[in-house]
């Protein structure tokens, strides 16, 4: 089972038009599942061509905006379109994601009037039928799951291993996750300052996608550099876990700066020795080595 990755989002709670909130595919012969589902990602998945009822789990590393407020959006929208005939979403992520999902889908949640219409209003039945769907008409259903620091979520032919990592405790956990699917794997880092239970969940991984969001020595100030990453900090995790490929995810618009965009790129490849990839909103990842073209 090979696993193909998109880079849905690769922003910061900073809007910009060209970095959704983050959000990244992956695609396992066929099936289909996202990591966080921050602002933006919806439209970024329709832009791949994405259909949304052919994906069927939601990992969320932390409940930070930046990282889940499409969430609603997204599950909406595929329980729309998908007219009772798919399965219903798996969400996993750290508590209290229970309590938000009840306050967006429950009857007297922020969506419980919009479903009861759906659900009820002739139009609305009319529009479902249309679609396709039969009466009566179930209410959205997640199925939640709060996960931990060890938790293991599996499913056919592939699991996802969870660690807590460092990042606003004690207001909210943040959690990185490791795909292994056949003799691949791929560590979705969260958010983070550096932490052990990072390095040690992506020992060996064939892709670690961390945090980026300023330039090490440049930002010193401990209150940032004690919950976030720079880029040092991402290149000496992945040389540390002895990963193929680094992607920094998670970018400032200071980042892109020209001459900055080249500065940070060199000098994390001083300190690792493996690939760098600068995410990129809808960038596909490769797994594995990659064929350089002889220039003609």
């Amino acid at each position: 089972m090979a696993i193909a990755l998109t880079l849905i989002g690769t922003g910061t709670p900073a809007p910009l038009v060209h970095r959704a909130g983050s959000s990244y595919l992956v695609e396992l012969d066929g099936r289909k599942m996202l990591f966080d589902c921050g602002p933006g990602s919806v439209r970024r998945l329709l832009e791949k061509g994405e259909g949304l009822t052919d994906i069927d789990h939601l990992f969320l590393t932390h409940l930070h905006y930046d990282h889940c407020v499409d969430y609603a959006y997204f599950a909406l929208t595929r329980w729309d379109q998908g007219v009772g005939k798919i399965a219903d979403l798996q969400v996993y992520g750290p508590a209290p994601l229970g309590c938000m999902d009840e306050s967006l889908f429950a009857t007297n949640g922020v969506y419980g009037p919009d479903q009861e219409a759906r659900t009820l209003h002739p139009g609305s039945h009319f529009v479902y039928e249309i679609r396709g769907g039969i009466l009566p008409r179930r209410r959205l259903q997640t199925v939640v799951s709060e996960v931990e620091h060890g938790s293991v979520v599996e499913g056919e032919g592939w699991r996802v291993k969870t660690a807590e990592v460092v990042h606003v405790q004690p207001q909210l956990t943040c959690l990185a996750y490791r795909l292994e699917a056949g003799e691949q794997a791929v560590v979705f880092g969260g958010d983070t300052a550096p932490v052990e239970s990072l390095t040690e969940l992506a020992q060996g991984a064939d892709v670690l996608l961390h945090m980026c969001h300023f330039i090490n020595g440049v930002v010193t100030d401990e209150r940032i550099t004690g919950c976030c990453s720079g880029h040092l900090d991402a290149a000496r995790t992945a040389q540390e876990a002895g990963v193929g490929t680094l992607v920094l995810v998670h970018l400032t618009e200071q980042l892109e700066q020209i001459g900055v965009k080249e500065r940070v790129l060199f000098e994390v490849g001083e300190v690792f020795d493996g690939r760098v990839i600068f995410g990129e909103d809808l960038a596909e990842v490769p797994l594995g080595e990659t064929e350089i073209m002889e220039v003609r």
